[in-house]
């Protein structure tokens, strides 16, 4: 058998996931399952200068980082919150801690109530 391409976003996800060890949720509380699986968001877009790298990068399941790139436009203010709670937490190297987790279901509270309602809050 050949090798097996992976692109670089893949290999940071492992990479991630041996460092922060999710432990069956991503970084906005949601549930890993086969369905909703993990996925990396660049806290700073790779088109706005962002590096490809594990500093820049936060672990989100596909429904949460669906979430976070809906949020963009319907409320940059918790956006740019949930990116610095990203920053804080790739600052620590280490699993969440229960503030994170407190944290974290906070922020996906907040995200859910936003995308089900008709409200922008762009400033």
């Amino acid at each position: 058998m050949g090798n097996v391409y992976q692109n670089p976003n893949q290999i940071m996800v492992q990479d991630l996931v041996v460092i922060y060890r999710p432990n069956g949720y991503d970084w906005l509380h949601y549930q890993i399952t086969k369905r909703n699986i993990i996925t990396l968001h660049h806290v700073i877009k790779v088109a706005d200068g962002g590096l490809l790298d594990i500093n820049n990068s936060a672990l989100l399941t596909v429904r949460a980082h669906r979430a976070v790139n809906k949020c963009e436009s319907k409320d940059h203010v918790l956006y740019n919150e949930i990116n610095d709670f990203f920053r804080e937490i790739i600052a620590t190297r280490a699993p969440l801690d229960d503030y994170f987790i407190e944290q974290s279901k906070v922020y996906k509270y907040e995200l859910s109530k936003i995308l089900y309602s008709k409200h922008n809050r762009t400033n």
